[in-house]
């Protein structure tokens, strides 16, 4: 609900633009502090991390509902809120990836990670059209509330998990952790290429969707009620490939997921196209598949073949390298589009990404790439 709520508050009052900067301004602190999220992931509770998370993020939805419900919003304190958000998620983000493998038997971690996706995704199913049915008829500050209560229910979910908790690494200088997760970064040629063809992939992918799809749908397709079913598809595209996820064992897992997330381009081209809301919605439930199941997949190899003790710090390095872009992505996509036109920038996003998901596969290191614990129970 939030995700199509804010969208549309936000161009209720302000443009492309500005909903490219409220973005921006939750993006970039992702950026900076995520490394440091990684670390601190690493090295405390990532439960209470994660608990301490959903309080804050609770408390930011609730005041970005408070100012839309009174009227008060503006687009700087929408986006003042945001970056505490994204703060928050710069600690949340390691932490859960380091979470999922401490919780379950390292033979049930792909379901596990493709059960927690599908609960995820479950919920989407019927939270964008739930979030367009109040923007048209009520107030988006709504919606953005019942976001809100989300995250303290999360909070208490959080604090009922029973976590095996390992021996925690002896602490050290903040800097000289970071190095060393530099090194085991880099001395993993198909971690940092995988990490690499994400952060091209997803400079294509979200500024453009998450910014133009909002405006081609009040333009084009009838409003956000149109926008809402398209993102609701995805949300089903999302469950199918977690269900998917669960059964998939690739001897070339890096490969797989490439090639699964192929038709991401595919929905971008059709954005640009706006061709009809039915034919988007069914564009963006195959990209859903494909890209959950990317996700998942990824996410299992890397848990896999990554010692306990540095999976936060690394996938610090994973999430910085796939987001590092976005910021700079959310802050062109609003003027390019202007400058070019928005399908145009639609149809070049599609390019761009489906050139560089074609390119990672073509590389040695990933074709070459085989997931010992697969190989080891086949």
């Amino acid at each position: 609900m939030a995700q199509v709520a804010l969208a549309f508050a936000v161009l209720h009052i302000g443009g492309a633009t500005d909903l490219g900067l409220v973005l921006l301004a939750r993006e970039i602190p992702i950026v900076v502090f995520l490394l440091i999220g990684g670390v601190w992931a690493d090295r405390a509770s990532r439960k209470l991390l994660l608990v301490a998370g959903d309080a804050v993020m609770g408390g930011v939805q609730a005041a970005t509902a408070l100012l839309l419900l009174t009227g008060h919003a503006t687009v700087a304190a929408v986006a003042v809120l945001q970056i505490v958000f994204g703060t928050v998620t710069a600690f949340t983000r390691p932490a859960t990836i380091g979470l999922i493998p401490q919780a379950v038997m390292p033979g049930h971690l792909q379901e596990a990670n493709a059960l927690v996706d599908l609960g995820r995704s479950t919920m989407r199913i019927a939270g964008p059209a739930i979030g367009a049915v109040i923007v048209v008829t009520a107030n988006p500050g709504w919606a953005l509330a019942a976001d809100a209560a989300s995250f303290a229910v999360s909070a208490l979910l959080r604090m009922q998990m029973r976590i095996v908790r390992g021996e925690l690494p002896g602490r050290s200088h903040m800097l000289a952790e970071l190095r060393h997760g530099w090194v085991e970064f880099v001395a993993r040629p198909w971690v940092w290429l995988m990490v690499s063809a994400f952060g091209l992939f997803q400079l294509t992918l979200f500024p453009a969707m998450l910014v133009l799809g909002p405006v081609v749908a009040q333009t084009e397709l009838g409003g956000a009620g149109a926008w809402g079913a398209i993102l609701a598809a995805q949300a089903a595209g999302s469950v199918a490939g977690g269900i998917l996820a669960l059964h998939l064992r690739p001897r070339k897992p890096l490969v797989a997921a490439c090639l699964l997330a192929l038709p991401v381009a595919a929905f971008l081209a059709l954005l640009g196209a706006a061709p009809s809301v039915v034919l988007l919605c069914a564009a963006a439930f195959v990209a859903a598949v494909g890209l959950t199941s990317c996700d998942i997949v990824w996410q299992t190899t890397f848990q896999r073949n990554i010692p306990s003790d540095l999976i936060s710090r690394l996938s610090s390095f994973d999430w910085f390298g796939s987001v590092a872009l976005n910021p700079i992505g959310y802050a062109l996509v609003g003027p390019l589009s202007g400058r070019i036109g928005i399908p145009e920038t639609l149809y070049l996003a599609a390019s761009v990404n489906a050139a560089v998901t074609i390119g990672v596969v073509l590389t040695p290191a990933i074709r070459g790439f085989r997931d010992r614990a697969v190989l080891r129970t086949a």
